[in-house]
């Protein structure tokens, strides 16, 4: 019954190292795109995302457009002229007696024209003018720093991707190492394997391990396609270009940061908080809005006028006049109509000074977050680099041992695999140590 069993074990094995020696074929083929990567840095990165991406050029499209707005809402200052004219051809002129009794045809000019041009120039309107200019102009600043929380957010992903990137060209690069190792030992297990010396289970054990770093960077070489993929997008390559970081040891930050700093720099540099500070500031702008409604608008006249022919009696000729006056126009009915607007007014103010809080508690909450995680991420170095130190030790105590027939070849496997994952935890640590920097100089407002 064991023996049965231990050969379905060994063929399970062997199926497995045959499909993954398979799937290392494709591989093969995939990793040989990424000797022809391109190399960029992370500063041409971002400079390349910030003229490049189509989130940031819509957000500054915007900004043009509400630039536009205040330009328009300042016309209404400017006086208003408007020219007018038109003529009729006038034919067959009766006129009726009773009810369409009798008619008589009169002898009528059978030509009519005029010609006038208003002006019309606002003299005060309660204010409504310069608080519609307030608010677009508080609805462009409200998009500049749109501009600036897009481009924040474009700097924050292209960041975050680009060491990602790094880290899958970096376990890349130690699994290889591994599959190196591990061919050598399967060499030597086919002849320790003939001479009895080690079991075929041995040999097939380590084979599978070797498959399994090469599944691995199968996995991670498609990972790496598809994070350039999204990098092309961002910073606005070709879809089609794989990427290659440029990232070195002095991009490790080291500084020391305080949390109580941290936070005091969130609150003045966030855009979000610059955002709902002005939002109440257009709450507070459409109650003077509303509350303009109760005065009277009072504006300045002028007339030129131009007719043909004169319409008055004895009088058939040409008349020329000018006309200047003053226009009021008062809406009684809005010292009653309005008394809910302004409600709704008052409690939009309200409501905006709540939001500023709460947007303050979700800074506080990704500052805090940002800084833990950073804080966390240089401890963890310090543990991984003791780590691969322990685990080195620990390799080479068992390859002296194997070497001398004193440790299964279990153990080795073993002692590999740790080696293996203790370096790789390493490099994604260094790496999480730069990523969780740049996420707390974003929570910060600094990126």
């Amino acid at each position: 019954m064991c023996y049965w069993q231990f050969r379905v074990l060994n063929l399970k094995h062997l199926t497995l190292v045959l499909l993954c020696c398979c799937n290392f074929n494709f591989a093969q083929q995939d990793t040989s795109s990424l000797a022809s990567a391109k190399k960029i840095r992370l500063d041409e990165a971002i400079l390349l995302g910030i003229k490049n991406n189509r989130q940031l050029k819509l957000a500054n499209a915007d900004l043009a457009i509400a630039n536009e707005n205040v330009g328009q809402a300042k016309i209404a200052k400017a006086p208003r002229i408007s020219l007018n004219g038109g003529y009729n051809y006038i034919g067959d002129p009766k006129i009726y007696e009773g009810f369409y009794a009798r008619n008589v045809t009169v002898d009528y000019y059978d030509h009519q024209a005029y010609a006038n041009i208003i002006s019309s120039l606002p003299i005060y309107s309660g204010n409504a003018i310069n608080t519609r200019i307030n608010q677009q102009e508080l609805i462009s600043e409200m998009q500049e720093s749109a501009v600036k929380m897009t481009e924040a957010d474009v700097k924050n992903a292209i960041t975050e991707q680009y060491f990602t990137l790094e880290k899958l060209y970096r376990q890349i690069e130690v699994t290889k190492q591994n599959i190196i190792n591990t061919d050598i030992r399967i060499n030597q297990l086919k002849s320790r394997v003939k001479n009895g010396q080690n079991l075929t289970s041995d040999l097939l054990r380590t084979e599978l391990q070797q498959s399994n770093f090469k599944v691995s960077v199968f996995r991670s070489t498609n990972t790496i396609q598809l994070i350039s993929n999204y990098l092309d997008i961002l910073i606005g390559f070709p879809t089609n270009t794989i990427l290659k970081p440029e990232v070195t040891e002095s991009m490790i930050p080291t500084e020391n940061m305080n949390l109580q700093e941290s936070l005091d720099e969130a609150f003045q540099n966030r855009e979000e908080i610059k955002r709902a500070g002005i939002r109440i500031k257009l709450s507070e702008s459409s109650l003077s809005l509303t509350k303009s409604g109760f005065k009277p608008n009072l504006n300045a006249n002028l007339i030129l006028n131009t007719e043909y022919p004169a319409q008055w009696p004895n009088y058939v000729n040409i008349l020329n006049y000018w006309a200047a006056g003053l226009s009021l126009n008062w809406d009684i009915s809005s010292f009653y109509n309005l008394k809910h607007r302004i409600s709704g007014n008052k409690l939009e103010i309200d409501k905006s000074n709540i939001a500023l809080e709460v947007t303050k508690d979700q800074i506080t909450t990704e500052v805090k977050n940002a800084f833990v995680r950073y804080a966390e991420s240089k401890e963890n170095i310090k543990t991984y680099k003791k780590d691969v130190e322990l685990s080195m030790s620990n390799y080479k105590i068992v390859k002296s041992r194997y070497d001398n027939d004193f440790a299964l070849i279990s153990e080795i496997v073993d002692a590999e695999l740790q080696l293996n994952n203790s370096r790789i935890s390493l490099v994604n640590a260094n790496l999480d140590l730069i990523i969780q920097y740049y996420s707390l100089q974003y929570a910060m407002g600094k990126l």
